[in-house]
């Protein structure tokens, strides 16, 4: 079992930012997880060790109508395959229940297949081909879950 807390604005923002530049494809601002936080705090979680080093997080937006948007995954490439991320969706899917969301929605690159096999083996279904969704030209998927999941 992961630990999993909120994030900590200033005390999380470097490793978490370090983690997205090696796990993601795509570069953000340094700032990117202050924005998400403010605009819904409950949507930012993050793993840690024991020790209470992140090791990885999810960083969400609350939309209209009840979907939150999940807009970055990450897991720290020591820790992958253990669970971490399926830890961080099942806590996600509990908070936000609790804050009134019912569906929730990401996109992931076309090209990415493991990534759409993990957001598959945790309840989403693939619903749209996004083209050229991405900075680079890439295709994206857009994945879809409800909140409530139990699989």
């Amino acid at each position: 079992m992961t630990l999993i807390r909120e994030f900590k604005p200033q005390a999380d923002d470097e490793r978490l930012y370090d983690i997205a530049l090696i796990s993601l494809d795509e570069i953000y601002n340094p700032n990117v997880f202050f924005g998400f936080y403010a605009l819904w705090p409950q949507g930012q979680l993050v793993a840690v060790d024991i020790f209470d080093r992140p090791i990885g997080y999810i960083s969400s937006v609350r939309l209209r109508d009840g979907w939150a948007r999940i807009m970055m995954l990450a897991v720290d490439e020591g820790h992958r395959g253990k669970g971490v991320g399926s830890d961080l969706l099942q806590r996600f899917r509990a908070e936000s229940a609790r804050s009134g969301i019912t569906a929730i929605t990401l996109e992931v690159k076309k090209e990415n297949e493991r990534a759409i096999r993990f957001y598959e083996k945790n309840g989403f279904r693939r619903t749209r081909v996004l083209p050229r969704f991405y900075a680079d030209g890439n295709d994206g998927v857009r994945m879809d879950s409800p909140a409530h999941l139990y699989i």
